[in-house]
């Protein structure tokens, strides 16, 4: 959490509060979509030092941009809709945090207190005079909801909504009466840091707190006993890092251990990039029936495996075709440990991995490096440079375009599959939706990811089929208007490969509009008249948000040449290349899991 040494004024309203809190938690960018409950608040943002507006096309892609913002910034990240309407539009990317456990706030501007006291039949209500029934379907897709109906205990109030989002590691609903946004509170408890939660604190409430009192000393000791046993019976114990490791910003600790024992470590698929792939204990993707032989044979011969932070979903376990016994498994959730058949409630997945850390390097015993990197992924056989392109070659060839640092967005379909065949660098952050899985998040994750990385100095890449890039298009100009620099890949096979893959290949519902891809960054760039932005506006060169380039490439020949083009790899403009692929051609997992799925 960032530093609470600011000093506030006796008194500050109710929206500076809110505001204050967001920067201090390293929010700097705040999405959404104007609307006349949510105007008064809006002023406020405008005014405030640190947090931008970010204005979207829609408010189903702010919430998208907010989920890809806070991946990057490893914290909570925000948005703003209007009442009704606004809100609705955004459940979908909401629900998508919720089920993909990204902190995230929902600020929704609702009409004044004294009109919902009448029950007044108000434009954006569903007539009936109940102010309620959006925050009852908000319920369902956030951890907490919190409906502020006057100033007393508003500071409060928003203190406990944004612990419980960090807390759970998901989205809050807070909806914020027009009328009480310059409302006036005590400001005392903004020079307090937000405390972390004992049963599972958040990275982003530790900075300025020390790791809480475990909240069930004894079961984490039990739990920790237990596994020390496990751990010094077993000939061949191996590490496999999943995606709740990551939400919960612990990898590094997982990393650690696995080093001072020389375990070998595995991830899921949805835990990719989480780990350097080139470091020398990493052995690979386990994703069941899908795995790669090299690395199935490596999992077969543990006989102990330390699962941190798993989610068992379809995709990441093969379609639930992984082949872990009980007996030989443990499991390392958020808030609870499983080992076999035993459950040990309220241990905090940053507190288990901590007190393994300090124990099981004393039971370390010689393990045999059992890996090199040329196990990890099957490369392509050479072939003519002229023949098209295809996924067996485009995926391991992407390997060595990557950098140290990148961030790497994968749409819902074949690119999030043939990800799962590159080798990523240390420092790699790596987002897909694979369990939410709702097509088009991937443009406007985009825009957020890419503002949080160019605060970390850091290159956007996007891999987007041309059937999902239709969906949510308009925040690539929301992303020049910010001056924005993500390299864009459009995978063109000409529809929905992924559906055609599971169905109805020659279907015709599977099939796209075919857009002119070259005429997009030209199409959302500002107009030749657009010389100025309003007063208070960002300050932008328009000439440079004018510096855009797109490719074409349909061979293996022009994809190879344009990778290797050092000004193309520097990313100095928003840059979009359009990769023909044949249709009916897919990534090696993509067909396996489909295969397997029939």
């Amino acid at each position: 959490m960032a530093s609470t040494d600011k000093v506030y004024p006796a008194e500050i309203s109710i929206g500076d509060y809110l505001l204050e809190r967001l920067s201090q938690l390293g929010v700097t960018s705040l999405f959404g979509v104007p609307g006349d409950y949510n105007l008064t608040f809006l002023d406020l943002v405008e005014a405030h030092p640190s947090v931008q507006w970010i204005g979207n096309a829609n408010e189903l892609n702010a919430a998208y941009a907010m989920d890809g913002n806070a991946r990057v910034k490893r914290s909570l990240a925000a948005m703003v809709t209007t009442f009704g309407v606004g809100e609705l539009s955004a459940a979908n990317g909401v629900a998508g945090c919720y089920s993909e456990r990204i902190p995230a706030l929902h600020i929704v501007g609702v009409p004044s207190t004294n009109l919902q006291e009448g029950h007044a039949l108000l434009h954006h209500t569903l007539g009936d005079g109940n102010f309620h029934a959006f925050e009852q379907i908000a319920g369902h897709i956030t951890c907490k909801t919190t409906f502020l109906t006057g100033a007393d205990k508003a500071g409060k109030l928003i203190d406990e909504t944004l612990i419980a989002a960090l807390t759970e590691s998901r989205p809050a609903y807070l909806a914020l009466p027009m009328n009480l946004v310059k409302s006036d509170i005590p400001s005392e408890e903004l020079s307090k840091p937000l405390p972390p939660s004992a049963s599972s604190p958040h990275p982003a409430l530790l900075s300025n707190s020390s790791l809480p009192p475990p909240k069930n000393p004894d079961a984490l000791s039990a739990a920790t006993e237990a596994i020390k046993q496990l751990y010094a019976a077993a000939k061949n114990p191996v590490v496999l890092i999943d995606v709740l490791a990551e939400r919960q910003g612990v990898e590094d600790l997982a990393i650690e251990l696995v080093e001072a024992t020389g375990m070998l470590m595995f991830t899921s698929p949805m835990a990719k990039g989480c780990v350097d792939e080139r470091h020398p204990q990493f052995a690979g993707i386990y994703m069941g029936n899908i795995t790669l032989p090299s690395v199935q044979s490596l999992i077969d011969s543990a006989d102990l495996i330390i699962d941190v932070g798993p989610a068992k979903t379809d995709f990441n376990t093969g379609n639930f075709s992984y082949s872990l016994k009980n007996s030989q498994t443990v499991e390392l959730y958020i808030s609870h440990v499983t080992v076999g058949c035993a459950q040990y409630p309220d241990v905090a997945l940053r507190s288990i991995l901590t007190a393994l850390k300090e124990s099981l390097p004393a039971l370390a015993k010689k393990i045999p490096s059992k890996v090199a990197n040329t196990t990890i992924i099957e490369v392509a056989e050479p072939v003519d440079p002229k023949e098209a392109i295809m996924h067996a070659y485009l995926w391991p060839r992407l390997s060595s375009f990557f950098k140290e640092g990148d961030v790497i967005i994968a749409e819902t379909g074949t690119s999030e599959f043939g990800m799962l065949d590159t080798i990523v660098p240390k420092g790699v952050s790596l987002l897909i939706q694979a369990l939410w899985g709702s097509i088009g998040w991937s443009v406007p994750a985009t825009l957020g990811a890419a503002l949080a990385a160019r605060e970390q100095g850091r290159r956007t890449i996007l891999f987007v089929g041309d059937g999902s890039l239709q969906l949510t298009v308009q925040e690539i100009g929301t992303m020049i208007n910010h001056g924005l620099k993500p390299i864009i890949f459009v995978l063109n096979n000409d529809g929905y490969e992924i559906e055609r893959q599971i169905n109805g290949p020659r279907a015709q519902y599977n099939q796209v509009a075919r857009w002119n891809h070259q005429a997009l960054l030209p199409l959302f760039s500002p107009s030749p008249d657009a010389n100025t932005f309003p007063a208070n506006a960002f300050p932008v060169d328009v000439d440079a948000l004018r510096t855009h380039k797109s490719y074409r490439v349909s061979s293996q020949e022009e994809i190879d040449q344009l990778l290797n083009d050092a000004q193309f790899a520097n990313a100095e403009c928003i840059q979009l290349v359009e990769v023909v692929i044949p249709r009916d051609d897919a990534p090696r997992a993509l067909k396996m899991s489909t295969t397997n799925d029939h």
